[in-house]
């Protein structure tokens, strides 16, 4: 079993990855529209080239902190552009008006913009990874009305079916979308109420006045906010030499640490350089140093930016970026800053890299968007965000933290016992078998 196990492992990844892709896309789509995925304004171009009957349907998103201070384009303003460059017209650009935050909320607004236009043949443009999910969301909302939508996958440049597992991109990806398609089929319910935005400048005051209780932590009861509780291992600022700012989230992140610095905490802000995604290399989004410069900038502090060429795609990496600058300074007090669910994978990371170093680190966490330790579970969204994470926090306990030792520990109990059951089997054996090993023979013949 373990022969076949090694020599078709590609077979069978290659079969997990499958999995998830659906296409289901009319012959003659009458709308087209674009959610997700590689290339999807030059995949919807060449579709509206073979269908020019059809409409483009793009759909608009509630705007976070980062698009309406203008860091980040405006989607809508750049569908437009992007659509117009390559030769649709004007009239056959819609949008799909709306304040949506996830997917579910924009398949509910498609249900409704069907029920004014009447009946549809509809093509969605989804991100090849992420169709079988559209798919289940797809019935869950429009049920029988879904028979109208169909979808065309969109193969990402980096990785495809045939080769996810050999890339970091490919890994998070699937794992990605089988943590959430399972969330969808299981508690495809709605999204969480909108919680008050996060004020940065009313945080940056909490720092620079003693006085100022700190925020309130997360005390509901269960066990489920307390598992949330569990991973954020945040601690209020104090002063520091460098803040180690780990990409992603850049609507918060980067304003907790320019916060820091504001408030005399620290000196200076360290943040390492990601690997481009497709978008960055299409123009459409700039790199996420590069949005965060702008950030810190429009803070105040761009000065105090220090970006390291250490290129990273993991949270290990991220660690490994800053070496070169911490071993220069052993006795440099350093603070950690990343998302209120992040941070104890982020902690097992730094112990990798950094030894028992990595204990006397400050561990800052940031809020996310609408999901807090006390409402997570109450959405798609955030039991997809702590799933997936317990999921790579499992992964790097074992890889870098203890894990290894337990799983060997494990394995050695489970040996041991089943020798001892083996032992015993043969013991009762040959006590149950005839003095002198003659087995008598049936009576008769």
């Amino acid at each position: 079993m373990l022969l076949i196990l090694i020599l078709g492992h590609a077979t069978l990844l290659r079969a997990v990855g499958a999995f998830l892709i659906v296409s289901t896309a009319p012959a003659r789509p009458d709308v087209i529209l674009l959610m997700s995925g590689d290339s999807v304004f030059p995949a919807a171009s060449e579709l509206h080239a073979r269908h020019p009957e059809a409409v483009l349907l793009k759909p608009e998103y509630d705007k976070p902190r980062l698009e309406q201070m203008g860091i980040w384009p405006d989607r809508i303003g750049q569908y437009h552009e992007e659509m117009t460059k390559r030769g649709v017209p004007v009239e056959k650009q819609l949008v799909l008006a709306g304040d949506a935050r996830t997917e579910r909320e924009v398949i509910e607004q498609l249900g409704r913009w069907l029920d004014q236009n009447s009946p549809r043949q509809v093509t969605v443009l989804c991100d090849e990874f992420q169709t079988r999910r559209m798919q289940t969301n797809l019935r869950s909302v429009l049920k029988e009305r879904a028979a109208q939508v169909g979808i065309q996958p969109l193969p990402d440049r980096r990785f495809n079916a045939s080769d996810w597992w050999k890339s970091r991109p490919g890994l998070r990806a699937v794992m990605f979308n089988y943590i959430t398609l399972l969330v969808a089929g299981t508690h495809g319910g709605g999204d969480a109420e909108r919680l008050p935005a996060w004020d940065p400048d009313e945080y940056e005051r909490s720092l620079k006045d003693p006085d100022e209780a700190e925020a309130p932590r997360s005390t509901s009861p269960g066990l489920l906010a307390s598992l949330a509780r569990w991973l954020d291992i945040g601690e209020r600022p104090v002063e520091v030499d460098h803040v180690v700012l780990l990409p992603g989230d850049e609507n918060f992140r980067p304003f907790v640490a320019a916060a820091m610095v504001k408030a005399g905490l620290a000196k200076d802000i360290l943040l390492p350089m990601n690997h481009s995604t497709p978008d960055v290399q299409d123009g459409l989004i700039a790199p996420v140093h590069d949005v965060t410069s702008r950030v810190l900038a429009a803070r105040g502090v761009g000065d105090r930016l220090r970006i390291l060429d250490a290129k990273s795609d993991s949270t290990v990496d991220d660690a490994l970026a800053m070496k070169a600058v911490l071993d220069e300074e052993p006795e440099a007090r350093v603070a950690v800053v990343s998302s209120f669910y992040h941070l104890r994978r982020a902690r097992i990371a730094f112990r990798a890299v950094y030894g028992a170093r990595a204990d006397r680190f400050v561990y800052i966490s940031t809020p996310a968007r609408d999901v807090t330790p006390d409402n997570w579970w109450q959405s798609d969204h955030g039991i997809g965000m702590i799933g997936i994470e317990l999921f790579k926090l499992s992964i790097y306990w074992v890889q870098y933290g203890p894990g290894k030792y337990w799983l060997i520990a494990v394995a050695a109990v489970l040996v041991l016992w089943r020798r001892r059951v083996v032992r015993r089997r043969r013991r009762q054996q040959q006590g149950s078998a005839p003095a002198g090993g003659v087995v008598p023979s049936p009576a008769g013949s």
